[in-house]
């Protein structure tokens, strides 16, 4: 066989094999999800009207907690705040009450575990863990692949974030047929810290888990704005958090 019949050859081979890793690469790519069902529910306590997402075998609130009753206390001061040591505080974000309906409330640990209206509950750090896992393993990251932990943008709103020029980051536009495909909806509702200083609203969401971490500290979960994951974090009970129910 001479040599330019065997060069002939083994560039086939090469072209057949380029084109079929390129074919088995695009294979792992998947549509965007579809959401799963939805409803409402109205909390009987104020009468306040929900929205809900099923997402895999779970069904969560799709929009922040907003319950203040009376069991739980309405704190302002930044210094009562920091020195209540039942750590059972709420308040609005910047104390205005007209971030109520885009944000929710902001909870300390104690408040946010009575917060949830009969039939729910405040997810516990497994059941965080579930959520990210069947989106992880169902190709809700935003390229669009099985197994990627990069699925902050199928959870978040497409308005009120920051934005960002950091590849598949929630501020950022691109990938936008990624955007919320989870249905939960996630605003950035920001944080009070244990301080009581107001932070990061447009830029970051929060949601307390029931786990217990440590002495005075608990599990939380956390979006931001320059990044396409959801983070895990464990804080003082005092901070105030926004809460999403999962149901009993």
């Amino acid at each position: 066989m001479n040599k330019k019949l065997v060069s002939i050859l083994l560039l086939g081979i090469l072209v057949s094999t380029v084109l079929s890793s390129g074919c088995k690469k695009d294979e792992k790519k998947t549509d965007p999800p579809t959401k799963g069902n939805t409803g409402t529910f109205t909390d009987s306590r104020d009468n306040k009207e929900y929205k809900w997402i099923e997402i895999g075998s779970q069904v969560w609130m799709s929009e922040n907690l907003a319950y203040t009753g009376s069991d739980i206390k309405n704190i302002a001061d930044n210094y009562d705040w920091y020195d209540n040591a039942d750590a059972d505080a709420w308040s609005y974000y910047d104390n205005d009450e007209s971030n109520k309906n885009s944000y929710g409330v902001l909870y300390q640990l104690k408040a946010a575990e009575k917060a949830c209206p009969d039939g729910w509950h405040l997810p516990t750090d497994a059941e965080w863990v579930e959520l990210q896992n069947y989106l992880k393993a169902n190709g809700y990251s935003y390229e669009g692949v099985s197994g990627s932990d990069k699925i902050a943008k199928s959870l978040a709103l497409n308005s009120g974030w920051s934005g960002s020029g950091n590849l598949g980051a929630v501020g950022n536009s691109d990938y936008s047929e990624y955007r919320n495909v989870s249905g939960f909806s996630a605003s950035a509702s920001g944080y009070r810290a244990y301080t009581g200083e107001f932070m990061n609203k447009s830029k970051e969401c929060y949601w307390w888990s029931s786990t217990e971490s440590g002495s005075d500290t608990y599990g939380d979960f956390n979006l931001k704005f320059d990044n396409a994951k959801m983070w895990t974090f464990h804080d003082n009970m005092k901070y105030g958090y926004s809460v999403r129910c999962i149901r009993n």
